[in-house]
């Protein structure tokens, strides 16, 4: 004796009524915003001599497991200038993500510091002026901010928004700091 078949029609008909009467028993869905696309610099391609060369921190061979800068602590010391370095990878590591712009990255936070603007954004802000650096470095990182290949920062507007050139490309819009000459370029040779 076969068994009866049920009739699709009307298993979706009960399940269209299942759904409706959830609905007004739970209420309607509420409206989910939009998340915000997040790119990271490396992945906009920045125009540039600042913009070449890419870092990634690294554990040294035979050390998998640990973390980098313990694997520096142990290796040369946790007093030493090593360890200071790794630190500011790090942190610049939580800012750029994976591939860190190191050139443009110390680049900015020197002349940052040496033209007075992280000083004058931290007391107009209410921050500190460590604050302030690094809300220089995440407009860098969104590419709000870029490094001129004379080593001047530029607000910009990056590829792929509607501010973006008309070519899909990077729009400078006006210099924020002038190289200064103690500074130097920042390049790597």
């Amino acid at each position: 004796m076969a068994g009866k078949r049920k009739d699709p029609g009307q298993r979706r008909a009960r399940e269209a009524m299942r759904r409706v009467a959830a609905a007004e028993r739970i209420g309607p869905r509420p409206k989910r915003t939009p998340r915000q696309r997040k790119l990271v610099l490396y992945a906009l391609k920045p125009p540039g001599a600042f913009y070449r060369e890419w870092d990634r921190l690294a554990v040294p061979q035979g050390m998998a497991g640990v973390s980098p800068l313990k694997a520096v602590e142990t290796q040369f010391g946790a007093d030493s200038g090593v360890v200071d370095t790794m630190k500011t990878m790090m942190r610049y590591s939580d800012i750029y993500g994976v591939q860190i712009p190191t050139a443009a990255a110390t680049h900015l936070d020197t002349l940052a510091r040496l033209s007075g603007m992280a000083a004058e954004l931290a007391s107009d802000n209410g921050i500190t002026e460590d604050e302030a650096v690094e809300q220089l470095h995440i407009l860098h990182a969104a590419g709000f901010l870029l490094i001129d290949d004379d080593g001047s920062v530029w607000l910009t507007v990056p590829p792929g928004t509607p501010e973006s050139a008309p070519d899909g490309g990077w729009t400078f819009m006006e210099k924020r700091l002038d190289a200064s000459q103690e500074v130097g370029t920042g390049r790597r040779q």
